[in-house]
């Protein structure tokens, strides 16, 4: 009675043993035989990688087509005059959108400074070409009343001028580039000197 049952024992034991062997050669089998078509999951795995970096490229020379706009501060004698001039300028977007430029004017004197408006114009902007010809003008826009105004700008106070430089004033830059020219209106009331030397940024379309 002991043999047939250590026998049968065996059997199962035999069985279950070669079942696993089965089952772990069965994946090397299917493996060797079918390489063929495991090249074929691999080209068809970098195939996304090529059109995405295709994709890429597209967006890259996307990006280079659409123009920027390139602002260099231009070196003036800021020392000549009597009071002392900054011209800032938001991100430029595109040709469809103005840009807004606020001109803040300092006096950095230890004194107040009279000044004199010949209108209602507190500050203008230019845009110029290298050679000098205007393109555009923020005044050309507005209007202003014509009367004499007086007033004075006391030590460390300054004055703040906002424009809007349009999307057609941009499209007429050159080549080579314009200047962006902020000019005070006033005058000095008890003074020959200067009251602010003009300030100036090149821009450039790129």
């Amino acid at each position: 009675m002991v043999a047939p049952m250590r026998y049968a024992l065996l059997v199962g034991a035999s069985a279950f043993v070669g079942g696993q062997l089965v089952a772990c050669s069965a994946p090397e089998a299917a493996d060797t035989s079918s390489s063929t078509k495991g090249e074929t999951t691999t080209a068809a795995a970098v195939q996304p990688e090529i059109v995405r970096a295709a994709d890429l490229a597209l967006d890259v020379s996307g990006l280079k087509s659409t123009p920027t706009l390139k602002v260099e501060p231009m070196t003036t004698d800021a020392t000549s005059g009597l009071l002392r001039g900054e011209l800032a300028l938001e991100p430029f977007v595109d040709f469809k959108q103005p840009v807004k430029a606020t001109l803040t004017v300092t006096n950095p004197q230890t004194y107040a400074v009279g000044l004199r408006y010949n209108s209602g114009m507190t500050a203008d902007l230019w845009l110029v070409t290298q050679e000098g010809k205007r393109l555009w003008a923020w005044s050309d826009d507005m209007m202003f009343t014509q009367a004499l105004r007086d007033s004075q700008l006391a030590a460390g106070k300054v004055i703040t001028t906002s424009f809007s430089i349009p999307p057609k004033a941009f499209a007429g830059i050159p080549a080579d580039g314009a200047r962006l020219e902020a000019h005070f209106a006033a005058k000095a009331l008890e003074s020959d000197a200067v009251v602010m030397a003009p300030v100036v940024l090149l821009l450039i379309m790129e």
